[in-house]
């Protein structure tokens, strides 16, 4: 562990979380593909109140 901890330090570009253990992958996964089925779900919701003049600046889907 301490080895992966040392070797991200010296990446490049650092990860925003590093995970550690197969435990801690699965969790985080499951919280966050949680986390973005919920966004997805009030998606609909959030496009409804886009200003009439508003150009967006990403793709809609």
């Amino acid at each position: 562990m301490t080895e992966a901890i040392i070797a991200s330090a010296d990446r490049p570009e650092a990860v925003k979380r590093l995970t550690l253990g197969s435990d801690a992958y699965h969790l985080a996964t499951t919280a966050l593909r949680q986390r973005l089925e919920s966004l997805e779900a009030a998606k609909e919701l959030a496009y409804s109140t886009d200003a009439d003049d508003y150009t967006a600046t990403a793709t809609r889907a």
